[in-house]
């Protein structure tokens, strides 16, 4: 049996990458800057799982690129606003998210705030 193919669109940390070259074939966008859309849409054809950031839209244009074998859309974001949740419904594409993930940074960062305007830090 062979091993699924997934598509990462960003540079991932070596870990998880080491985590998914285990069960997968994988292909990844080696770089910091955006996937052109259209290079995006060619490097998919065929992938089972796309592990993806916000500035990839998944829409109707995308999954049809990817083929009838996507199963998976993976986004390392909390929101969703980019993938289209309906489409992705409709074709059997389980989608996740990441959607605690920056929640104890973002207390830490209103409390620190919030001392620092009532200790007048800033004057």
């Amino acid at each position: 049996m062979s091993k699924p193919k997934v598509y990462i669109t960003r540079r991932v940390p070596v870990d998880g990458l080491e985590l998914l070259k285990r069960k997968c074939e994988v292909q990844i966008w080696d770089d910091d800057e955006v996937i052109p859309r259209k290079t995006l849409l060619e490097n998919v054809k065929g992938i089972n799982g796309i592990f993806c950031l916000i500035t990839e839209t998944i829409d109707a244009e995308f999954l049809d690129a990817a083929g009838p074998d996507l199963r998976v859309v993976a986004t390392m974001s909390v929101g969703t606003d980019h993938i289209d949740l309906k489409e992705c419904k409709k074709r059997g594409v389980f989608v996740s998210n990441t959607p605690d993930i920056a929640s104890d940074s973002a207390a830490d960062l209103t409390m620190a705030l919030v001392l620092m305007t009532t200790r007048r830090l800033v004057e």
